[in-house]
């Protein structure tokens, strides 16, 4: 077997990484936000999606989108419960 070789990684890498990982951000929110319109979200994915609500904190780029997708995602739920 070949294994690939490791990539190397900058020490801003590692900061922005773990940065990104720590800072709510409209990436991980809008993919819960999708999956849970595909299927019901498991408590881990339910945690990342409230971690997450408040989006970038910074700008307010996907707040529209993200209203508007986490509302059908609620609809779809509040439908298949009926």
């Amino acid at each position: 077997m070949s294994h690939s070789p490791k990539r190397k990684r900058s020490p801003s890498d590692v900061f922005f990484d773990t940065l990104g990982a720590i800072v709510p951000s409209c990436g991980p929110a809008l993919r819960m936000v999708e999956r849970g319109q595909q299927r019901p979200l498991k408590l881990g994915e339910k945690l990342v999606l409230f971690y997450n609500s408040p989006l970038c904190l910074h700008c307010n780029c996907n707040r529209a989108k993200f209203d508007e997708e986490r509302a059908k995602m609620r609809a779809i739920r509040s439908g298949k419960r009926v």
